[in-house]
């Protein structure tokens, strides 16, 4: 039995997003072979790297910012001479920070590739790890597969605290306004809250009539196959072949005085064109059928561009937005509770780890993560300033010389200006989406801060 579940090759001038993407694939309960730490000082390295070849089910050949090292064209070549050998996966990887048409080596070209520009999460990160392990995605729902608990934390928890508090204003509003859009800066919807939103309008309008879709992710997707992944999620047989099919299956089924709820996730990662003619589907539909079609659209950036970049000329001009909660010291006190083993948080504890962590969801769940395997509070908390996550976003940034430029002189800064709904300056307006800053002051007079001191260290190290 391997050893290992996919060796990462990389070239090593992308260690942060490398780092990251490891940290993604252990969180989905992938065990990763990563050269910094598996080489020992003091022996050959080549004859070490060979050993984690062969001792990793299959190989991930990462291609980020800084393209193909030329030890990383080695490690493929003896990966691929593996895989015909043996039969094992070799899996070219595009992180984020890569060229919009990454150049892979043509022996590589016959490969499937995974693209995780849009994000090491989500549906593309569940094909990755189906072709690491095998296991396929969960059908239907563009969700990761469910894995065991890794370090510590609760694999599938429930919704926390706060967001069942926000799902029952969600229901509450559907009364009123048909469309509504749920806007969530990146990692805030990883706690189950979607999953337990489907179900409720399940139990609201039956099984066959709350349905979950998501587009394919990736900007390449064609009209086609972006309405075709829909419609199949949809359960519409043959599938669309474009908006105005997938637009009329759905007229039908509302004609035929059938009430439909639409919860549609992953707007973010996917074709601009696609999404912007999803919208204009589901516009048409609000206005003839409002009293039968309810719609929730939830994403970050892409979303909030649809709905305010072009004012009343918006196709979602119509749709009411809201925005998903900040984390508390009660969710943060009900998550540790679904470790493993369960945590006993104080609220000194949860304050001083949400402090730290700024609210930053995936800081949160690392400190989490570290006390669960006993840590001492401090160095759980301390452990934020090094996340290679925060530090694998600012390098996908800094690879452009302006957006580094405006970053150096932001990062010292600790007021970024006035919040607003669509923050006009593209580069902040990408932070903000990211997480990496946030909204901070009484309501309607919102200033933009940083998230919390270990973004702004994770900056700093970056731009060193």
């Amino acid at each position: 039995m391997p050893s290992f579940d996919c060796f990462l090759s990389h070239n090593s001038k992308d260690k942060p997003a490398v780092r990251a993407l490891k940290l993604a694939l252990e969180g989905q309960g992938v065990r990763c072979w990563l050269d910094e730490e598996q080489l020992r000082p003091g022996l050959p390295w080549q004859s070490l790297l060979e050993q984690g070849i062969k001792g990793a089910a299959s190989v991930a050949v990462c291609v980020a910012a800084d393209g193909i090292g030329p030890w990383e064209d080695e490690e493929m070549r003896g990966a691929l001479t593996l895989a015909v050998r043996d039969g094992r996966p070799v899996i070219p990887v595009v992180l984020p920070g890569a060229p919009v048409q990454p150049e892979l080596p043509l022996f590589l070209a016959n490969r499937t590739w995974v693209d995780l520009r849009g994000g090491l999460d989500g549906e593309d990160l569940a094909r990755l790890v189906w072709g690491i392990t095998g296991r396929p995605p969960a059908s239907g729902t563009g969700a990761a597969p469910t894995t065991a608990p890794a370090d510590g934390l609760a694999a599938d928890p429930p919704p926390l605290p706060s967001d069942s508090v926000f799902l029952d204003e969600v229901f509450e509003l559907l009364y009123s306004y048909p469309t509504l859009i749920l806007l969530a800066q990146k990692d805030r919807e990883l706690n189950g809250s979607l999953a337990a939103l489907h179900e409720r309008s399940k139990e609201v309008c039956g099984s066959e009539r709350a349905l979950r879709l998501a587009p394919p992710q990736g900007p390449e997707a064609t009209e086609a196959e972006f309405f075709a992944t829909l419609g199949r999620r949809a359960g519409m047989q043959p599938p669309p072949q474009d908006a105005g099919a997938f637009e009329s299956r759905l007229e039908d089924r509302l004609a035929a005085g059938e009430r439909l709820f639409l919860l549609v996730s992953g707007l973010d990662s996917c074709s601009e064109a696609g999404r912007s003619r999803l919208a204009a589907c589901l516009r048409g539909l609000s206005d003839f059928h409002g009293e039968a079609l309810r719609v929730v659209l939830v994403g970050g950036e892409g979303l909030a561009g649809l709905k305010y970049a072009q004012g009343d000329l918006s196709f979602l001009s119509h749709a009411e937005p809201r925005h998903w909660p900040e984390w508390n010291t009660g969710d943060l006190m009900d998550q540790a509770r679904h470790c493993t083993p369960p945590l006993d948080l104080s609220a000194e504890d949860a304050l001083a780890i949400l402090t730290a962590s700024g609210g930053h969801p995936r800081l949160i769940l690392d400190a989490l993560r570290l006390r669960a395997k006993g840590r001492p509070l401090p160095e759980c908390t301390q452990a934020l300033e090094r996340s290679s996550q925060i530090e694998a976003q600012f390098s996908a940034i800094a690879q452009d010389p302006d957006q580094r430029r405006d970053l150096k002189e932001w990062l010292a800064r600790s007021d970024l200006g006035a919040f607003r709904t669509w923050i006009g300056n593209p580069g902040l307006r990408r932070l903000y989406w990211l997480n990496l800053l946030r909204a901070e002051g009484p309501a309607g007079q919102e200033r933009l801060v940083w998230r919390c001191p270990a973004v702004v260290g994770a900056g700093l190290r970056v731009l060193a």
